[in-house]
C-alpha cells in the first residue's frame, strides 16, 4: 500500500487542549454542575 500523507498539516497542542477542558471542568465543579453521583441501590 502506499502512503499518502500530507506533509504541510499543523501539529495539533494537545496540552493546550487539555489544559482547556480541564479549566472549564474546574469552573463546573465550583458552580456545582455534576456535582451529584449515582449510588447503588441494589446492594
Amino acid at each position: 500500500m502506499s502512503r499518502t500523507g500530507d506533509n504541510n498539516k499543523k501539529k495539533k497542542d494537545n496540552n493546550a487542549l487539555n489544559r482547556q477542558k480541564n479549566e472549564q471542568a474546574h469552573a463546573n465543579a465550583e458552580c456545582g454542575k455534576h456535582s451529584y453521583s449515582k449510588t447503588t441501590d441494589h446492594l
